[in-house]
């Protein structure tokens, strides 16, 4: 005797939907079942996709080394070498002369320069002199005749009032010919000349002088 088989309960296929049975299951086969009969599970679920990395620095390709500069070619000069030395030479020597002349004239420019602002402060200091000796009681010309008091002015700021006051005095003090000879005070009162005294003449002797009456 035949031993039986118990099998439990199964999910539905397709088949069993459609209403086709099966004597040994489905395709003519027993059913596969797992252990415990139950039905083997159905296809795991998929992987979720990878998430994408970010593309990696990308290093910057080097920069080619720059080419290197020929060797300068030598002259090709076509004719007599000796006319080729001399021509060279006597560039060679109008660029000489022109060079000298020009350092030459830059050194006469600034010997100029330098006179006219010698001569510029010179007069500037003249004329303070001018302006403030007879003010302190000096004599301008002989200050200015002088080379030890010019030498000492020289030095003297001509902005600064004072100082060039203080100057003037010291000179003077140091050295008494400096000084402005004072003219002498009159005495006596004033020229009193005799003069016809003026009479007051009315309105009516004017028309009457006038009319010849």
């Amino acid at each position: 005797m035949y031993k039986q088989h118990h099998y439990g309960p199964r999910a539905l296929s397709r088949f069993d939907y459609l209403g086709i049975r099966f004597v040994e299951g489905e395709d003519g086969a027993n059913p596969t079942t797992g252990q415990g009969g139950e039905q083997p599970p159905a296809n795991p679920p998929a992987q979720p996709a990878p998430t994408p990395q970010p593309p990696a620095q990308q290093t910057p390709p080097a920069q080619p080394a720059p080419p290197t500069q020929p060797p300068a070619q030598p002259i090709q000069y076509k004719g007599n070498p000796d006319e080729y030395v001399r021509e060279l030479r006597e560039e060679a020597k109008t660029h000489r002369l022109a060079a000298e002349k020009a350092t030459s004239d830059f050194e006469a420019a600034q010997k100029e320069r330098d006179a006219l602002t010698a001569e510029r402060d010179s007069l500037a200091r003249e004329r303070a002199l001018l302006l403030n000796a007879p003010k302190h009681g000096a004599r301008a010309d002989l200050l200015l005749d002088s080379s030890s008091f010019m030498k000492t002015f020289a030095d003297v700021d001509l902005t600064d009032e004072e100082a060039v006051k203080t100057a003037i005095t010291n000179a003077v003090e140091k050295n008494s010919t400096f000084r402005a000879k004072s003219l002498p005070a009159t005495s006596g009162g004033g020229h009193q000349g005799g003069g016809t005294p003026k009479t007051n003449i009315s309105l009516e002797g004017a028309v009457k002088s006038r009319l010849g009456g």
